[in-house]
């Protein structure tokens, strides 16, 4: 089971060392950019992928869409130099809780308060797939605008 985690943790990691090298090519201008009309801009991507480790995390240990308006409000990183802080700390935090549970916690299932089931482990890889998800809408988006991106997505 702690294998899975593991490899889980090295993907996730592959991904937020990829977002912090996309940041430090990027200007603050840059964050106000929206390439895709009815799209939310740059910025307001980078800060929801900034704190997905984290939301996702309450999210699956039962937060209520009213707790989680008011975590998105509370938590929402406007620079580049709070968005890369964010990435860290809210990767570490999903590690951090995840290295609390047992075999049996692990494969609990958990509600979402859209309805969705998943054992903790399930989440976790929808945790990844989401992160991995948005950070390829951001690179697609930023290659729209011209950025010539010098980034490892994949190992």
């Amino acid at each position: 089971m702690w294998l899975l985690i593991q490899s889980a943790f090295k993907h996730i990691d592959v991904a937020v060392t990829s977002l912090i090298d996309i940041c430090d090519q990027l200007s603050e201008q840059d964050l106000k950019l929206t390439p895709i009309e009815g799209k939310r801009p740059v910025g307001e991507l980078l800060s929801h992928l900034s704190v997905i480790c984290r939301a996702d995390v309450y999210i699956s240990e039962g937060a209520s869409e009213e707790d989680m308006a008011a975590f998105y409000e509370q938590n929402n990183p406007l620079t580049l130099c709070q968005i890369k802080q964010a990435l860290v700390d809210n990767q570490m935090y999903l590690y951090q809780r995840y290295r609390q549970f047992n075999t049996e916690e692990l494969l609990q299932v958990t509600d979402s308060y859209w309805g969705a089931s998943y054992s903790r482990l399930e989440w976790l890889l929808e945790i990844m797939g989401h992160v991995y998800h948005h950070r390829g809408q951001l690179y697609t988006m930023l290659n729209m605008t011209g950025k010539d991106l010098k980034v490892k997505l994949f190992e």
